[in-house]
């Protein structure tokens, strides 16, 4: 009798360490940052030269936000109120849109996932290799790759990416269009504006879903209009 109670509690003792072990497991999966819905912030750093050259660069945000929900996302950068511009791609409705405001301008352009529309500057000539380098950072894992252009005397560089925020196509609107994963440190330019974006925060609080479509009070206009509008205020000078 004493023999049995024993081997039933280690039975129950082997039990319980099995739960504990697939409960752990569970939740370490869960509390991973990022997944289907978030928010990232990164930083925006201005080359130099370019700042002392164009006066419209010192009054843009050095921060971007990157939302994410249930395929869809939205990058924003903003500033004070009076500056933001979005680029947002709905999973729900299959549409990308780019919003423009500078007070009190309002303007956004639409079309279907698939149709002409405007995005960052292209790289024409861009090559795109990837490497086996990876590394967590902010409790994703992102991997390297190295971006060189047919044209050789431009500098070569690294960007790196992550395959485990659950966005849909998230690089419509970048010269990085095949790269299957959230850009998190790379290089790109507005209307010749240079930027090397680098995310400084994740969270994964709930995300509202207005960020994915356009405020009523924005003012339609074609493709080739928003690009023309990008060019006027971008361009500026004080």
């Amino acid at each position: 009798m004493h023999h049995f109670l024993q081997e039933m509690e280690h039975k129950h003792y082997k039990s319980a360490v099995f739960f504990a072990i697939a409960l752990l497991l569970c939740l370490c999966s869960s509390c991973k940052k990022g997944s289907n819905e978030g928010t990232l912030t990164y930083n925006i750093e201005f080359n130099e030269q370019e700042k002392a050259e164009r006066s419209i660069i010192s009054l843009l945000p050095d921060k971007m936000k990157y939302y994410y929900k249930q395929g869809s996302s939205s990058m924003e950068i903003s500033a004070f109120g009076m500056f933001r511009t979005a680029y947002i791609s709905n999973f729900q409705t299959k549409t990308n849109s780019v919003l423009f405001y500078l007070m009190p301008n309002k303007f956004t352009c639409n079309a279907k996932f698939g149709e002409h529309m405007i995005g960052f500057d292209p790289m024409p000539g861009i090559i795109l290799t990837p490497t086996k380098e990876e590394k967590d950072t902010f409790g994703l894992t992102i991997h390297k790759v190295h971006v060189s252009f047919e044209d050789t005397t431009k500098e070569e560089y690294d960007i790196w990416y992550t395959k485990d925020l659950q966005v849909n196509n998230p690089n419509w609107h970048t010269p990085y269009k095949d790269i299957d994963g959230v850009l998190i440190d790379y290089r790109i330019a507005l209307k010749d504006i240079s930027m090397h974006i680098s995310l400084a925060e994740i969270s994964d609080l709930a995300v509202d879903s207005s960020k994915f479509f356009v405020p009523k009070d924005f003012k339609v206009v074609e493709v080739d209009s928003m690009n023309v509008i990008f060019d006027e205020y971008l361009k500026m000078e004080f």
